[in-house]
Parts: structure tokens; sequence; C-alpha cells
């Protein structure tokens, strides 16, 4: 009994730490594979590898993932590829023998890549799955000194006594291998980019990637190295920044020669665009004239409207006329706030400089201190691109929060509020703080 616990205990171990692993290529997930169908190995000590076989799933990539993973398939491979974006779950560990090939004797001297798709439909074969494959089989390859030749990289039809014609006539095997062969080559390092950004707002950013191919990057010449637009292929940007960017589609070219190796930088600007809304700026790398490599990064990128306050303590913030500074209301804005009489024949005003920070039609927002000696009539005057509106309010009530004044087009590095001191005597006006959100 306790034997045949331990057995338990031991197989579940083995199960969890399974379910926990990393992948052997950097960058796969990782769903191992039933137990059942494969054979555990200690390849290459055991067994040489010497061969990468290309097959094509005949069904989906979730469905080949789930198949390997059932106990009636007898069958695996070591790793599966997704067509839309050539993502690679790893199923099967490189030490361990997947079933794959059909030919025991190719079995142990091979790894087997399963590639979402059909035979009679070229459709599935993407550019992103080739080139996927291409990057994980030149990975194999430098790992286990396989020769990046036809002899060496073959088809499942093409192991000997094989029943299947897969990857098929449609599988472009030239393409494909001019991608392994390739000697330019990168890896993603990482990069400052926002997550949000405001119309017609500028940030400046960096993307860095590692050489990982075997020639030299240079910014300049006639194939300088480029970061260009991605999902689509040469899409024009709408964060393109004209005196910036290279052209619509590559936001910069790479800073400095890079050798191989090291690690070079793509510094551009983002310049918002007006529509708000969550965007995803795809990029890769493109030695122009010749062709793209290195991985397809992404970004997702809100688009959210300009809110902007102007405290009485802002540089934004002038007065006129005699104005005292009060702390003593609770519902102020900030530290302190201004106030001053009114009278009919009052000069006195208090004004905020909006400095629009594009043109377009903002919210304006006024905030002040409630009280009974407040005007009931305080006079706001917003200065606009069509002239100025007058808007009068209570300060008796409303106090402590911010009060809609109304939508106004403002220009580009214009706008004024102003606070006129005018007014039936008696009472005082307080000017705390002003805000606008857009534009819309």
């Amino acid at each position: 009994m306790r034997m045949r616990w331990y057995s338990v205990l031991f197989a579940t171990s083995i199960a969890v730490a399974n379910l926990w692993a990393q992948p052997d290529y950097p960058g796969a997930r990782w769903v191992p594979a039933y137990s059942g169908n494969y054979t555990p190995a200690n390849r290459p000590s055991s067994h040489p590898i010497r061969y990468i076989i290309v097959h094509v799933t005949q069904g989906s990539y979730a469905g080949a993932i789930s198949w390997f993973q059932n106990p009636s398939a007898r069958v695996s491979a070591h790793y599966v590829l997704r067509s839309s974006d050539g993502e690679i779950t790893q199923m099967v560990r490189h030490k361990d023998i997947a079933w794959h090939a059909g030919n025991w004797t190719y079995n142990t001297q091979s790894i087997g890549l399963e590639h979402e798709g059909w035979v009679s439909d070229p459709r599935w074969f993407t550019d992103a799955m080739y080139r996927a494959s291409a990057n994980l089989t030149r990975y194999l390859c430098n790992q286990y000194g396989i020769p990046k030749t036809r002899s060496y990289i073959i088809g499942h039809n093409e192991v000997p006594g094989a029943t299947h014609t897969d990857p098929g006539v449609h599988w472009n095997w030239s393409y494909y291998m001019s991608l392994i062969s390739d000697v330019r080559n990168a890896s993603y390092v990482g990069a400052n980019f926002p997550t949000t950004i405001r119309p017609g707002q500028q940030i400046s950013v960096s993307v860095q990637f590692r050489n990982t191919g075997t020639t030299t990057w240079s910014p300049s010449g006639s194939n300088p190295v480029r970061l260009g637009t991605q999902n689509p292929r040469d899409r024009s940007s709408p964060f393109y920044t004209a005196g910036n960017w290279v052209s619509v589609n590559r936001p910069a070219n790479v800073n400095t020669t890079v050798a191989p190796g090291s690690t070079g930088v793509f510094n551009f600007v983002l310049t918002g665009p007006r529509t708000y809304g969550t965007y995803t700026e795809s990029y890769q790398l493109v030695q122009e004239g010749i062709a793209w490599f290195g991985p397809i990064v992404s970004f997702n990128l809100q688009v959210v409207p300009w809110d902007l306050t102007y405290d009485n303590t802002s540089g934004n913030f002038s007065v006129s006329g005699s104005w005292s500074i009060g702390t003593m209301a609770t519902d102020k804005y900030g530290s302190d706030y201004r106030w001053t009489s009114t009278s009919p024949s009052s000069m006195a005003f208090a004004r905020w400089f909006l400095n629009a920070p594009i043109d377009g039609a903002y919210d304006v927002y006024a905030w002040w201190s409630q009280g009974t000696n407040r005007s009931p009539q305080a006079r706001y005057e917003i200065a606009h691109a069509n002239g100025t509106s007058v808007v009068t309010v209570n300060q008796q009530t409303n106090g402590g929060r911010w009060v809609y004044l109304g939508r106004f087009v403002l220009p580009r590095g214009g706008g004024n509020v102003y606070l006129r001191a005018s007014g039936a005597s008696g009472y005082v006006v307080i000017a705390d703080a002003v805000r606008i959100v857009g534009p819309y």
C-alpha cells in the first residue's frame, strides 16, 4: 500500500514539474504532450539530432495541441506553430523522441515541426508562420550542428517510407530556406513606449534590438537598417511625426553602426492623432531593398483627451485690481484662492490663460468655494476662437467641485477665461481654478 502511494506521489510530482517546465526554445509556449505519445531519451547523447522535419497539421493549431495531449493519439511533435502570427508551442523536449515521422530511425534523429493548416490551401502558409518557423529551425541547426540544407531540413513526405504528403506542393521551400540562411536577425531588447497619449501631444520613444545576425547594421547608405510598420506591413501610422520620421511607415533609422552582438536603438517621436481610442502600433526591422527581419513587436497605446487644470497659483493665472488670498474655505481647490469685493463700477478681474494644446472644441469648467457672501451672479467670460461668451454662475452654491461652463472652440496656444468683479455691491467673487477637457 505504501509503495503504491509513493508511486502515485512520484508520478504526480513529475506531472507538476513537467507542467511548469520552461521551453527549450526561448519565446515558445510550453504545453507538454501526453507522456505516452513520445519516448523519453537523452538526446543527443543517446541519439544524434541530424534532421528537422516539416509537417502540416491538416487541422487547427489548437486541435493539434489537444490531439498530442490525448492518450489515444499515439503521435506527437516537438513543436506546433500557429498560422496567424507564428506563435510557437513546444510539446516534447529536444532530448526526447517525438512520434511524428513514421520512421523510427528518423524519429530518433529529428525534431518535428507541425505547422497549422491544410496542404491543399496555401493561405495558411503565412509570412508570419514562415518567419517564425525559419527562426526556430535556424536556432535548432545552430544548436545541434545541423547543416542548413534541404538534405537535412526535409518534409514529412521525404522521410523514407512516408505515406504522408505534407507539407505539400504549396509549401514554398525556396523562400523558407532563404529565411533560414538569412544572415540578418535580431532579438527584441526593450522599449520606452507610452501607454497613453493626447491629440497633438509629442512623445519621444525608443525601441532596442540586439543584432543576433552576422552582418553589421548601418544607419545610412543604399541599404540602411530601419524600423518599419507592420500589421499590415508598410501601413501609414496614425502617430507619424512630420520632420522626425523617415516616412509615414518608417519611424527611424538605427541610431548608429551596430556590429553583431551589439544593441541598436531606434529613436523617434509619436504625435497623438485626434481620434480617441486604443491603437496597436506594430514594428519590425527592415534592411531597405533587401529584407524584413527579426521579431514583430507591438505596443498598445490609448489616445485620451487633454485634461488641464489651471489653479490660481499657476503661471497661467493673473489678476488686475486688488485681490486678496484666502485659505479658510474647506472646499477650495489646492492650497488657497483669490477673492475681491464686487461693485457695479469695479474693473478688477482674474484671468486664466488656457494655452490650448491643439485647436478644437473643449469643455470648460470652473471651481470655487461657496458661501453666503459669494456673488449670486459671478460673471465668467470665455474668450474663444469665435468671440467671447458670458456665463453667469451663483457662487453661493455648487462649491468644492467642477462646474461646467460650456464647450468652446479654442485655437492652439490660445483661449482665456476671465472672472469679473463687476456686479451688485455687498458680495465677493472667488477666483480659484479653471479646467479644460478635450478637444472634441
